[in-house]
């Protein structure tokens, strides 16, 4: 006799099986980690380079925030552009003229002639290529693996992309203990033509309906914004994702600072620190991805929020490296539950014929990091690097709690049925 436990393994077997035999989900899985390799290894590398170049944490924030602001200018528009132009033809294009602004970067630092603003242009630029991956990219995945195997396919593509984070950091500290930050500039216009090859070879995801497609920009975003507003689900998981980001990702742009200062640690020592949070992010990803449930969605993001903003916390205060590591494992593994989640939760409450659209918000919504960077920013140059990460986790977790307490029903939600409308209709509670 087969138990429920066997029966739902056996249909998890087969989602998986299902999804990671799809070539057209395999090529996006591939641009996925190439991208995400890519923008974990400058994350290290550029706070380094940059606090060795200007002796600032403040200047260190302020290229994270222009690798951010691309996703909050932009996000919505690229969201529409995404639901009425070849997705494939974008994706691939933004890769490809990337992958040339990071050979010219390379040549630059090799030939001792790269300036801060040449690095704030290019950090720009990675941003613009950054913010197409939730409208654009993720849009595509939804495309093709449809409803019932996207909790598994996101889960697989959050895994590989958190493992990013572990060999990324570990990669930049590597570089730049031994070649230098060139070699991290070569290695993402390799990284990146590879993924523009994967984007331009896409033949099987099928086209959608498109809605609106007479009407003008500001009426296909409004309807985006629409569907967002209708939907408690949606706004309380933007709600927190704006929260997270603002008072939770910007500490990952002290690490640096934090390293060299407080732990006394040099540049192999740091990619570590980063590369740890990573794996625990690459572990908790692989357990969602086989074992979430549509009714525990909103409880996993929103506790792994919670978990994720804690371990910050412990991080900041923390005088000793040994004593980072383990609090940074469990960080990343709390910190799976929200990025994968976030995905998730948004892409099976929208209507494929806006999905671009209303990802484009989600996209803004993460956008609203470069406010974050700034905010460590400045406050460590007033208090010091630690002391401004303590203040932003504990501000963080506050707000949570509070839309939490707010919106209880929120941990609660879950998908009830198909509906023809939205795809999904929400269970009163």
């Amino acid at each position: 006799m087969t138990t429920a436990n066997g029966s739902q393994s056996g249909r998890s077997g087969q989602r998986f099986k299902s999804v990671v035999s799809n070539p057209a989900y395999r090529r996006l899985w591939g641009i996925g980690i190439t991208s995400a390799t890519m923008r974990w290894m400058e994350t290290v590398a550029l706070g380094i380079f940059v606090f060795q170049l200007t002796g600032s944490p403040f200047w260190v924030a302020v290229v994270g925030f222009l690798r951010m602001i691309p996703m909050l200018v932009l996000g919505p528009m690229i969201g529409l552009i995404s639901d009425r132009v070849n997705r494939k033809l974008l994706m691939g294009g933004s890769l490809a003229v990337l992958s040339g602004v990071y050979l010219v970067m390379a040549l630059l630092v090799a030939s001792d002639q790269v300036l801060l603003w040449h690095i704030s242009i290019a950090a720009t630029l990675a941003g613009v290529m950054w913010a197409t991956d939730f409208p654009v990219r993720r849009a595509m995945i939804g495309d093709a693996v449809g409803r019932e195997g996207i909790s598994t396919a996101i889960g697989i593509d959050m895994a590989s992309s958190n493992f990013s984070r572990v060999i990324g950091p570990l990669g930049a500290g590597a570089f730049l203990a031994t070649l230098g930050v060139e070699a991290v500039y070569t290695t993402g216009a390799v990284l990146f033509a590879v993924g523009s090859l994967l984007a331009f070879s896409l033949t099987s995801v099928a086209p959608i309906a498109r809605s609106s497609s007479d009407a003008g920009y500001f009426a296909n975003l409004v309807e985006g914004l629409k569907h967002v507003k209708a939907d408690q689900i949606i706004v309380v998981t933007l709600l927190i994702t704006i929260v997270m980001n603002i008072f939770g990702f910007p500490y990952q742009y002290m690490v640096p600072v934090i390293g060299a200062e407080a732990l006394m640690v040099g540049p192999l020592l740091i990619g570590i620190l980063l590369a740890t949070e990573g794996l625990g992010a690459t572990i908790g990803s692989l357990v969602i991805a086989l074992k979430a449930r549509p009714n525990g969605f909103t409880k996993i993001y929103a506790f792994g929020s919670m978990l994720f903003l804690m371990a910050i916390l412990l991080f900041s205060l923390t005088p000793s490296f040994w004593m980072a590591l383990p609090i940074l494992l469990i960080g990343g593994f709390a910190m799976s539950g929200f990025a994968t989640m976030q995905s998730i939760i948004v892409i099976t409450s929208t209507p494929p014929e806006i999905r671009g659209r209303v990802l484009g918000v989600l996209a803004a919504s993460i956008g609203t990091g470069p406010l974050g960077a700034l905010l460590v920013g400045g406050l460590a140059v007033w208090w010091g690097a630690g002391v401004a990460v303590t203040a932003i986790a504990v501000t963080g977790l506050t707000l949570t709690a509070l839309t939490l307490l707010i919106w209880p029903s929120y941990l609660r939600g879950t998908v009830a049925k198909q509906s023809s409308a939205t795809g999904f209709t929400r269970e009163s509670k």
